[in-house]
């Protein structure tokens, strides 16, 4: 009798686990998606009830980057919770062949996993399709530089919520499902009411000439435009309309009653230069916090027990989300170059450590270092920048040539920036076909 009371003892946690049934598990990244667009990150504007409600069920971190301004690269980084240089991906069109996907290792944790691009970068041929049972890449849309429609390279939020709402009605839980949305990246044409929400003027007007001067990328369509301020409120009507769609996401997924048992991260791969820095529409040439500083936004179901709508400080950057998503599923703790953030989630500070930056290797070597409230930057082009991002958000004032300043702050950074950079290795463009090229030309990448 003894023995069997002993074991039922021991039993007991597993029997306690048997009647909680696993979380599901919902990643949404937006492409291009600034964060100060969001009004949960202080924009007063642009409206994003939808994804400000997220936030107030979740955690919103403030300061989050992405360790490189470009789509595939991104996302590759969001996945395998690696840098680029060790997931293999430095730019669009090279095939991801390394790291551990969640994907993966969701679907080996008995999940069904689904996933639904919105982007030419992001398709199965490139990799992105691994580890899921279902991976929909079906692109409608899209524009190519001279301004042509072109089907197969993007398609809009609402068509992508669709075919994921339509794999989702015939789910048993738990799942994994991965939803890319493309919208906020250019040509700024969202689809409904909000292309002109932000923008009652003439955007033709030769009384403004505020775009004189001003070279603007080829996929922006936007000849004869002279008022500088139109592209920017098209941009912010894209950040409104998906955020419509993502609300079409969540009331659905609510009536379906699998909401409460979600756990969801929503995210943006980088960010867009709308006119900072004089780098008119576009995210990749440069490492300034308008390109790298993302939102991040995650929300657990009541049995996760985490505090809700609160704002975590601390550097974190993309390559955490996977660890993060991991843990909090309850799955194994796996070597990343990323950290999980629950105990972040939980209140618990977060630990300094340099989180590097760089560019694309097809716009030239640039490199950053972010730690401490304190970024540095170094290209042969522009030499180093030192910017401290507490009294400098805009990073205006370039702290590297005060040499006082330099010594206490920016020496450190550099050495170890130094040794980052120098075990940098090449990339093979070779390994990129002309028919990508002609793609990703048409999409702004420059090559």
């Amino acid at each position: 009798m003894t023995r069997r009371i002993a074991l039922l003892l021991l039993m007991l946690p597993l029997l306690a686990g048997c009647g909680r049934s696993q979380p599901n598990v919902l990643l949404v990244t937006i492409d291009t998606l600034r964060a100060d667009r969001l009004g949960c990150y202080g924009a007063v504007n642009v409206l994003t009830p939808h994804m400000d409600r997220i936030a107030r069920e979740g955690a919103l971190f403030a300061e989050c980057t992405t360790p490189i301004p470009e789509t595939a690269p991104a996302h590759a980084t969001i996945l395998t919770g690696l840098y680029p240089r060790h997931h293999g991906i430095r730019e669009n069109g090279i095939v991801l062949r390394a790291g551990n996907s969640l994907a993966v290792r969701f679907s080996e944790a008995g999940y069904e996993t689904a996933g639904f691009v919105s982007g030419f970068p992001l398709i199965e041929k490139f990799g992105f399709a691994r580890g899921f049972d279902h991976f929909d890449d079906y692109l409608t849309d899209g524009f190519t530089g001279s301004g042509a429609s072109v089907q197969g390279t993007e398609r809009t939020a609402a068509k992508t919520i669709d075919a994921a709402l339509r794999w989702l009605a015939d789910r048993k839980a738990p799942w994994f499902v991965w939803i890319h949305l493309f919208d906020p990246h250019a040509p700024y044409a969202a689809p409904g009411p909000e292309r002109r929400l932000y923008y009652a003027g003439d955007e033709r007007s030769s009384a403004n000439r505020s775009m004189d001067g001003i070279r603007l990328p080829a996929n922006l369509l936007l000849g004869g435009v002279t008022d500088i301020a139109y592209p920017v409120a098209l941009y912010e009507g894209e950040v409104s309309y998906t955020d419509r769609q993502i609300g079409r996401l969540v009331r659905a997924l609510e009536t379906e009653g699998a909401w409460r048992n979600t756990i969801a991260a929503l995210l943006a791969d980088h960010g867009e230069s709308l006119t900072e820095h004089q780098y008119y529409f576009g995210h990749s040439r440069f490492l300034y916090d308008p390109s790298v500083h993302v939102p991040l936004l995650v929300r657990a179901p009541d049995a996760n027990a985490l505090p809700r709508n609160v704002i975590v400080r601390g550097e974190v950057s993309l390559l955490d989300v996977a660890p993060t998503l991991a843990v909090l599923a309850g799955l194994a703790d796996e070597e990343a170059d990323g950290v999980s953030l629950e105990g972040a989630l939980r209140g618990e500070s977060i630990a300094p450590r340099p989180l590097y930056l760089e560019r694309s290797p097809h716009e030239g070597p640039l490199f950053g270092i972010r730690q401490g409230g304190w970024k540095l930057l170094a290209s042969r082009e522009r030499g180093r920048e030192l910017y401290h991002l507490e009294t400098d958000p805009g990073e205006r004032v370039n702290l590297a040539g005060d040499a006082e300043i330099f010594t206490r702050e920016g020496g450190r950074l550099a050495s170890i920036l130094e040794r980052w950079a120098a075990s940098d290795t090449p990339v093979d463009e070779s390994a990129i076909d002309e028919e990508t090229k002609r793609v990703l030309r048409g999409l702004g990448y420059v090559r």
